[in-house]
């Protein structure tokens, strides 16, 4: 009998110190989880501040627009100040408000200073149109304080008169000026329709 007591008296012990354990691990457990997404930190949190469908964005300065940027979709990265697109378009205006520059491309990366545009990197199937100028390469770059387009794959270069490829490009967008830096072919048309 003095056994039998002996053991009961154990097991109350045991499941006492069972009982314990278990409460004080499901208090640290809760004191632990986290009750909103803030408390998971920032590590686990999406880096895009604004993901945002048809994005548009425009300059206008003294009343006259200086580009246009149009875009399938964007998301807004805060803390690199870039926006990320996807089929991008964007319009240079050129000083004389009447001629247009064109670049496209499926992806680009615009960096920001503040509120102001400082480059846009286009890539796949990137196209510049300067009036009857197209130009095609995989990856392209425009840099608004230098008013420059770059290009340091191949490119190809088509007009009413001529079609020229090469590697490297240089577009100069207010004056219109292009250069291909190096391994360039060039084919002229005589039969080229009058403009």
């Amino acid at each position: 009998m003095r056994r039998t007591r002996l053991r009961a008296a154990l097991l109350v012990v045991v499941a006492a110190a069972l009982a314990g354990i278990g409460y004080e691990v499901s208090r640290t457990v809760g004191a632990h989880r986290a009750r909103t997404l803030a408390d998971l930190g920032s590590d686990f949190l999406p880096t895009v501040a604004q993901h945002i469908r048809s994005f548009r964005r425009i300059k206008v300065k003294n009343g006259r627009m200086l580009w246009e940027i149009t875009a399938r979709d964007a998301q807004y990265f805060d803390k690199q100040d870039e926006i990320v697109v996807r089929e991008p378009q964007i319009t240079l205006y050129l000083s004389d408000g009447e001629r247009r520059a064109h670049v496209s491309g499926a992806e680009g990366r615009l960096v920001l200073a503040g509120r102001e545009l400082r480059t846009l990197t286009l890539r796949g199937g990137v196209t510049v149109r300067l009036d009857d100028l197209q130009l095609e390469t995989g990856e392209a770059t425009y840099d608004r304080a230098r008013d420059l387009i770059t290009s340091p794959g191949p490119v190809t270069m088509r007009g009413r008169t001529l079609d020229v490829s090469g590697r490297g490009m240089e577009v100069q967008v207010a004056p219109q000026h292009v250069r291909l830096l190096e391994d360039v072919h060039t084919t002229l048309r005589s039969n080229a329709a009058p403009s």
